[in-house]
């Protein structure tokens, strides 16, 4: 299986993407993101993205993540 995130501003984009979705008969969740205060709590909020951030914080503890200045970030 494979995860599609698209974000959608109103409701009228909503409608026909739903719409495509129910005519190919796939399954699909809908996700009100105007709970969360910001971009930090939405991502913490998703159980896939926090494990996901969770293992590259142990991974970097555990010394198998390689870090980069930023000074030497965008060079």
């Amino acid at each position: 299986m494979k995860t599609l995130t698209v974000n959608i501003e109103d409701t009228l984009s909503e409608k026909a993407i739903t719409s495509v979705l129910d005519a190919l008969k796939l399954e699909y969740e809908l996700d009100d993101d105007s709970q969360f205060k910001d971009e930090t709590e939405r991502i913490m909020a998703n159980s896939y993205l926090s494990d996901k951030l969770t293992q590259g914080r142990k991974d970097m503890e555990d010394g198998k993540g390689t870090k980069i200045s930023l000074d030497d970030l965008w060079k």
